[in-house]
């Protein structure tokens, strides 16, 4: 509890310039990056004319954000966007989820060793308030080595990771913007919303406030895009290491790890990614 809120910074020296960076965040980040190559390398492995029960499972997923994608921006644009949402999606789903992959198997493993406890295992359970109880079950039982999984950090509980994904989707939009309208609608995009100015009151354009609100506004989606998932994520765990610190290995924390982690993980990541696709159809002519 003491530590709550602390973020653990790195500091290294590079040609008389000093870096600070997160490096639990930085490690998780490729550790999921990995994850997800794997899994994509698994399920797309042995496919099969009758999927199995993980082929189904993604290929509904994937079928699902592409019926989103090409109901918002269309056929035709929204085939070329499909596989960016769909690995935009999956990425931030596996960010979000993987811190609570090791308390799973702490619960596990405690109840395993519950079980074991009432049929006369020599269990030690020391118990220290109410509320605070500690297992240590016998160090050849088969079930320890779930007590000793590492904790995982969540890459999304960091901003830099969440701020990252915003900058990357921003420059996504943008770029298209000016494709699909030229320089010149693009920029002119800012001062024609929400009141056009047509023929040569263009030139006055740096007259209208509304130019520079529309672009104050552009700007402003980075960061609420991007501070709404770390809002969630981190305010998500802060709850779970309050909860899990005042009932532990109580009903208690599990219900606080499958809403946080399973179901709001989930929610953010449907939640952020449907929010790039309303920035993209924004962008359309």
């Amino acid at each position: 509890m003491e530590s709550l809120g602390k973020v653990s910074l790195t500091t290294l020296d590079i040609f008389g310039h000093t870096i600070t960076f997160n490096f639990t965040t930085l490690i998780m980040t490729w550790v999921v990056m990995i994850l997800f190559v794997l899994l994509a390398i698994l399920s797309t492995k042995r496919l099969k004319r009758v999927p199995s029960k993980g082929q189904g499972l993604v290929e509904m997923t994937y079928e699902f954000l592409e019926d989103i994608t090409l109901s918002t921006l269309g056929k035709k644009d929204g085939k070329k966007y499909v596989p960016f949402i769909v690995t935009l999606f999956l990425f931030i789903l596996l960010a979000n989820w993987i811190g609570i992959i090791p308390n799973l198997f702490h619960f596990l493993g405690t109840l395993i060793a519950l079980v074991h406890k009432a049929m006369g295992g020599a269990i030690d359970i020391s118990y220290q308030g109410i509320t605070k109880f500690y297992i240590s079950p016998p160090s050849n039982a088969w079930y320890s080595a779930l007590f000793k999984i590492p904790g995982l950090e969540e890459p999304t509980r960091s901003v830099n990771t969440d701020l990252a994904l915003g900058i990357l989707v921003f420059i996504l939009v943008q770029a298209y913007g000016i494709k699909n309208k030229g320089i010149y609608g693009y920029i002119r995009s800012f001062a024609d919303d929400p009141f056009p100015m047509k023929g040569p009151l263009i030139l006055f354009f740096f007259l209208n406030p509304f130019f520079y609100l529309n672009i104050l506004s552009m700007l402003a989606n980075v960061v609420s895009h991007s501070f709404r998932l770390f809002g969630n994520i981190f305010g998500g765990s802060m709850i779970i290491v309050i909860g899990s610190s005042l009932l532990k290995h109580f009903i208690v924390p599990v219900g606080l790890y499958a809403f946080f982690g399973l179901f709001a993980g989930l929610v953010q990541a449907f939640v952020f990614t449907m929010l790039a696709v309303t920035y993209i159809q924004q962008q359309q002519g």
